[in-house]
């Protein structure tokens, strides 16, 4: 259904402390933010432009998965949120992953109470491995307003394919290791659930602020 923006080929990496490994990523995700602070203001004082802009009025498909607390989710249930950012991803992801949660968890901080309007959908590509309580642990790093989603194979397969998400799992290592390829463009949609922006994983913080608040005001 959407056109593959941007797909994260992951390469075997050297094992690191998965705590050190957030917190490297959230350091470098600061530093981005910085970087980018000054070119996010202009942006803002002329009227905040969305970058990637998806035109049409495509609908996010409605899904039935289970989240990070074993409860039953369905797109359906979240009409009362004013904006949705999904992602797809997985909990053993490098780099990638870690940077768009911590961007999640600083746009949930810098908008306060405001972020009770949105839904932050993490869908894993990896079911395997990432459980509910595999979510639900990794979550816990950045924020518990970040909902994780996943299923059986063949559910989460057939979201995968409803997206039309690009995921390959490589082969696995001796230890039984793997990592896997995947779409990493954030859909964000409005109230309507209405496909309205993506978000690239390198953009910085600021810039997801200023995009879930003009996903708000439509």
């Amino acid at each position: 259904m959407f056109e593959k923006h941007l797909i994260v080929r992951e390469r075997n990496l050297p094992a690191m402390n998965r705590r050190l490994l957030l917190l490297v990523a959230a350091a470098v995700v600061a530093v981005a933010a910085g970087a980018f602070a000054a070119y996010t203001m202009r942006t803002l004082s002329s009227g905040y432009k969305p970058p990637i802009e998806i035109p049409g009025e495509k609908v996010l498909p409605d899904f039935r998965l289970t989240d990070q607390n074993g409860q039953p989710f369905t797109l359906s249930s979240i009409r009362g949120k004013k904006a949705v950012l999904i992602y797809f991803g997985y909990t053993h992801c490098p780099d990638v992953c870690p940077a768009v949660l911590s961007k999640f968890s600083k746009t949930i901080s810098t908008l306060g109470s405001k972020a009770d309007n949105v839904a932050f959908l993490f869908v894993t590509v990896d079911p395997e491995r990432d459980t509910p309580s595999a979510l639900k642990k990794y979550l816990s790093y950045f924020s518990d307003k970040i909902l994780g989603l996943t299923g059986s194979a063949e559910e989460v397969a057939n979201v995968l394919k409803l997206y039309n998400i690009y995921a390959y799992k490589h082969p696995p290592d001796e230890k039984g290791n793997y990592l896997v390829d995947h779409y990493a463009l954030v859909l964000g949609a409005d109230r309507n659930h209405v496909l309205r922006i993506g978000l690239t994983f390198e953009m910085p913080a600021d810039e997801y602020v200023e995009a879930v608040k003009w996903l708000l005001s439509k």
